[in-house]
C-alpha cells in the first residue's frame, strides 16, 4: 500500500492514539490498517477513488465507542468532517456498516463496506489463532488497562461487584451505615 495517501493521518494523534483502544478484541488500528491495505486493494477492481477510499478506511471507526453498531458510522464521519476532509470521505463512512446502517451511496462507500467486513473476519481469526498461544488474552488484558474507555468500564463494573457483595451481606440497612 502507498502509505503517502494517508501519511497525515497515520501521523494524527486521534489515529495514533487508536493503538491503545480495543476494537474486536485486537487493537483498533490494526483494524484500521486492515482495512485500508483492503480499500487500497479493492477500490481499482470497483472502480472508486482509492484516494478517497483509503482515507476513509483509516477513520471509519474513530469514536465508534460513542455510538451503536447503526450509528457509528455518522460519529466518524462527523469526526472526518472535522478534521478536514472532504464530503466524499464522509459519505463513505457513513454507510460503512451496511446492511444494519444505510446503504452506499458511493462505489468508494460499497468499498469501504467490503473491506471492512473482510477485515473483521481477519480480525475474529487472528484473535481465535491467538487463543491456543494466548497472546489473545494477553493483548486483550493489555488493551483493556490502558483504554480509558474499557479501564472506566472495569473500574464501574467493580464498583457495582462491590455493591452487589455488600447489598447481599448487610442489606438496605447496611449499605446506608457504610
Amino acid at each position: 500500500m502507498d502509505h503517502s495517501v494517508v501519511a497525515d493521518l497515520l501521523a494524527h494523534p486521534r489515529v495514533t492514539e487508536t493503538r491503545q483502544h480495543l476494537h474486536h478484541s485486537v487493537p483498533k488500528h490494526d483494524h484500521l490498517m486492515r482495512v485500508a491495505r483492503y480499500s487500497y486493494l479493492l477500490a481499482p477492481w470497483m472502480g472508486a477513488d482509492r484516494r478517497i477510499a483509503v482515507r476513509a478506511a483509516v477513520l471509519h471507526d474513530l469514536d465508534s465507542r460513542l455510538g451503536t453498531l447503526t450509528t457509528h458510522g455518522a460519529i466518524a464521519a462527523r469526526v472526518a468532517a472535522e478534521l478536514g476532509e472532504p464530503q466524499e470521505v464522509s459519505e463513505a463512512i457513513v454507510s460503512h456498516m451496511y446492511p444494519f446502517g444505510p446503504r452506499p451511496t458511493t462505489r468508494e462507500g460499497w468499498v469501504l463496506v467490503v473491506a471492512d467486513k473482510m477485515a473483521s473476519l481477519s480480525d475474529l481469526s487472528s484473535f481465535v489463532g491467538g487463543l491456543l498461544t494466548g497472546r489473545s488474552l494477553r493483548v486483550r488484558k493489555q488493551l483493556c488497562a490502558s483504554d480509558p474507555f474499557y479501564a472506566s468500564r472495569v473500574a464501574r463494573r467493580r464498583r457495582r461487584m462491590l455493591i452487589g457483595r455488600l447489598w447481599r451481606s448487610r442489606g438496605r440497612a447496611g449499605l446506608a451505615a457504610s
